[in-house]
């Protein structure tokens, strides 16, 4: 519990609205545990953020989109590796997954399949979908051994 709401804390100083979700990654499919087979042995658990990208006004903002992505990028860079200082401070293991989309054969990014295994959203088209916003989340993702209590919290 004292993990979570420092986690939380750490988020709440970067972002107002995000989705927060802890798993244990034993749940993921058996092509992805054998891809990632020895980043799970080392990090059995993954700490999942998502910040919201605000709706933009027309389609047409294709180039103000992009800004807000790359900004999301820099919060969801700055809060991951807040969090992966955390859990090292605290002596765990913590791995701050890269932004690249790392995928698997569906072009799902490992980002959006922790999510999904968090239960944030669901997997469809090859995107994560949320109830509360749809695809509109730039998701990141800490990986650990600290033994922290899956849940879900939007």
């Amino acid at each position: 519990m004292k993990f979570e709401l420092a986690i939380r804390d750490s988020i709440e100083t970067e972002c107002e609205d995000y989705f927060l979700g802890i798993v244990d990654l034993s749940q993921l499919e058996n092509t992805l545990i054998e891809k990632y087979n020895s980043l799970i042995l080392e990090y059995p658990r993954a700490i999942s953020v998502g910040i919201t990208l605000p709706y933009l006004i027309s389609d047409g903002l294709k180039r103000g989109y992009e800004k807000i992505q790359r900004q999301t990028n820099c919060q969801l860079k700055l809060i991951t590796s807040q969090l992966s200082k955390l859990l090292e401070k605290e002596g765990y293991l913590a791995f701050t997954m890269p932004k690249s989309r790392i995928s698997d054969e569906n072009h799902i990014s490992f980002h959006e399949t922790v999510a999904s295994l968090a239960e944030m959203g669901k997997i469809e088209k090859n995107l994560l979908i949320t109830p509360e916003v749809g695809s509109r989340v730039n998701w990141g993702t800490v990986l650990t051994n600290a033994p922290l209590k899956t849940f879900y919290k939007n």
